[in-house]
């Protein structure tokens, strides 16, 4: 239930979910076993309101791996919003992570963005060029 929170709560920090989040949300709703709890993310998701979250006790040998996927949320709709710089930087101290490992992960996510609009612009030029197959 921990990453499913964050997750959701990562979503809405900047207080819109983009379309290119939607799968975020899935995934989150996926990751929790009851009804009711999904119910609960459904809401908090719905109101925009971060909910409160504890510190990850439990999971630990998988903290650094929740700490990069929610980072691609940052990343996911191509802008890093100084709201979700503050929510990563609260979940860091969740994590259990020195302050510094925020900063490298945004620059990660940072990083990502930008590949990821480079890519889009590659693969856009790709549409525009003639097939030139080689003899095999």
């Amino acid at each position: 239930m921990w990453l499913a929170k964050a997750m959701v709560n990562m979503l809405i920090a900047d207080k819109v979910i983009d379309q290119s989040e939607m799968c975020y949300l899935e995934d989150a709703l996926s990751l929790v076993e009851s009804d009711e709890q999904r119910a609960a993310l459904m809401e908090t998701a719905k109101k925009r309101e971060v909910s409160p979250m504890e510190n990850l006790n439990t999971d630990r040998m998988y903290a650094g791996h929740f700490f990069y996927y929610l980072a691609m949320i940052v990343a996911a709709d191509g802008k890093v919003k100084t709201s979700e710089v503050n929510y990563l930087m609260k979940i860091c101290g969740k994590l259990g992570f020195p302050p510094r490992s925020a900063k490298d992960v945004l620059r990660w996510a940072t990083d990502m963005v930008k590949l990821n609009k480079e890519r889009g612009q590659m693969v856009e030029g790709f549409r525009h060029v003639s097939p030139l197959f080689a003899d095999s």
